[in-house]
């Protein structure tokens, strides 16, 4: 399994007064950009090499799947990088996560997929034409996954 961290986040909790939408959104992974993953290996996600439908992602903190928060409800296809929206579920780890996003604390998404089809270019860089896509991740940045990373804005 690939982890990639690129990632923009919005964090959407709703206004004063309103039910809380628990979800956050923004760009999973930006395309046609060499990342290095946390075992070394350098890759480049190409556009369309992820899926827009089929089985949604599931939400996950901190790539531990005992630790799930939700699932994508929404994948848009971009010349930048793959969109999503991710609703977190209503439970305590839920709230947690949705806390300390909007704290500002956890502030970045990663894709964990599985390369279908690939190949190497002449600097040993893994190209991805294809992968399936099994969850999205919600942590801390960079520490553990050492790939560019932007600060997430909050609504």
């Amino acid at each position: 399994m690939i982890r990639l961290t690129p990632s923009q986040i919005t964090v959407d909790a709703g206004a004063v007064g309103e039910l809380p939408r628990r979800s956050i959104s923004g760009i999973a992974v930006t395309y046609d950009e060499t990342a290095t993953v946390a075992d070394g290996t350098k890759v480049r996600i190409m556009q369309g090499a992820l899926p827009v439908d089929g089985r949604a992602p599931k939400l996950y903190g901190q790539h531990d799947s005992g630790q799930i928060l939700g699932k994508l409800t929404e994948r848009v296809d971009t010349p930048q990088g793959m969109m999503f929206t991710a609703k977190i579920s209503a439970t305590r780890l839920g709230d947690e996560y949705l806390t300390l996003a909007n704290d500002g604390v956890i502030d970045s998404v990663s894709v964990g997929i599985n390369p279908t089809k690939f190949s190497y270019d002449a600097d040993g860089v893994m190209i991805v034409e294809s992968a399936d896509w099994s969850e999205l991740s919600h942590h801390r940045c960079c520490s553990e996954y050492p790939t560019r990373s932007q600060k997430n804005r909050v609504k």
